[in-house]
């Protein structure tokens, strides 16, 4: 088996998008929920315009950008370790929460541009919008750490705790526990993402190949 070595460095692309989700959540903590009324809800994106929006602009689609390079390195280990299709469906979800964290980003720009104009109606719909992005979020990360632990239980790619651990949470997330499992998300994709470079990193006996670099 070939490895190459920018596919090996793919999984620390969920690491760094792991640790930067983790900064996006510190940020939006404090973030207005759907009964806020209309005057707080504004008030709050007028007063934290700058910082809404480099989270908006900069912070999610960036994770939305590394995510999409840890699908693909998720993906191949899947492939490599089962011929079933849990690394299709869990390339699937990783692109499907890629697109919802751009998909934010573009409400928070949006957001604070519209407080900052006084456009009240617009953004109290918006945060609306905003304060729902979990039925996005929640089954396409269920979707990719079922995948995932169900992909490498009994398998050499993770450790069975990992694996068993990814199944308990991705389950959660479709559950009315979802928000507790969505929090253990971004370290998740550390861990995962840590342990997927470890295993590419190390010989698989005297047919691993490292191919140079083009």
């Amino acid at each position: 088996m070939v490895v190459k070595r920018f596919d090996r460095f793919l999984p620390l692309a969920g690491v760094v998008a792991g640790l930067l989700f983790l900064v996006a959540f510190i940020i939006d903590r404090n973030d207005p929920s759907s009964e806020t009324g209309p005057a707080k809800t504004v008030a709050y994106w007028q007063d934290n315009r700058g910082m809404h929006q480099v989270v908006g602009l900069l912070l999610l689609p960036l994770i939305a950008f590394l995510l999409l390079f840890f699908a693909a390195g998720l993906k191949r280990r899947l492939e490599e370790s089962s011929d079933s299709g849990y690394g299709s469906v869990a390339y699937g979800g990783v692109v499907v929460g890629a697109a919802v964290f751009a998909l934010v980003g573009m409400l928070e720009a949006a957001m604070t541009n519209a407080a900052h104009d006084g456009q009240r109606q617009a953004v109290y719909t918006l945060n609306q919008f905003h304060s729902y992005d979990w039925l996005a979020w929640n089954p396409a990360f269920a979707t990719v750490l079922l995948a995932t632990g169900l992909g490498t239980r009994g398998r050499e790619v993770l450790p069975t705790p990992i694996a068993w651990a990814s199944i308990v949470i991705g389950a959660s997330l479709i559950t009315p526990l979802g928000f507790f499992g969505f929090m253990l998300v971004p370290v998740w994709l550390i861990v995962v993402g840590l342990m997927l470079f470890r295993e590419a990193a190390a010989p698989r006996g005297s047919a691993a190949v490292v191919a140079p670099a083009h």
